[in-house]
């Protein structure tokens, strides 16, 4: 059944929703992270692997969160020359997946993307990747 609301009612509840519910993230076309510099230091960052068959990372429900290092989400290829190039999505506890997928070079260069901008300290997000296999990556946030 169909409730219908008063445009007040519904302006309300949009707000109440917008306050409440959100991360703030810009999301724009990911490039390098060469503009987060010095956020991206031996102290801030950590390597994992995906296991093969495996698309979210962490798994488990297990959530990253972000310091406040950096103010940009950056994902890399690991150590391993053998990493292939993958695509994958940041999805947030409270605001959800990403409507883009991000390409993250492989060969192991340590070559850092933008996969989120302008996040907000404290925010706990994971990725979600699009082909199984094991991989090898590196996240700075």
């Amino acid at each position: 059944m169909r409730v219908l609301r008063s445009k007040p009612a519904a302006i309300a509840g949009a707000l109440a929703l917008a306050t409440t519910g959100f991360v703030a993230v810009t999301i724009s076309n990911p490039g390098d992270a060469d503009a987060a510099g010095s956020c991206i230091t031996g102290d801030n960052y950590e390597q994992f692997t995906l296991p093969s068959g495996t698309l979210r990372y962490p798994a488990g429900g297990k959530y990253f969160k972000t310091s406040s290092k950096c103010r940009d989400i950056n994902l890399g290829s690991g150590w391993s020359t053998s990493t292939n190039a993958r695509a994958v999505k940041v999805c947030f506890k409270t605001a959800g997946c990403q409507d883009h997928r991000t390409n993250i070079p492989g060969g192991g260069t340590d070559t850092f993307r933008v996969v989120a901008s302008n996040v907000k300290d404290g925010t706990q997000y994971y990725f979600k990747f699009y082909s199984y296999g094991k991989w090898n990556g590196v996240v700075a946030d």
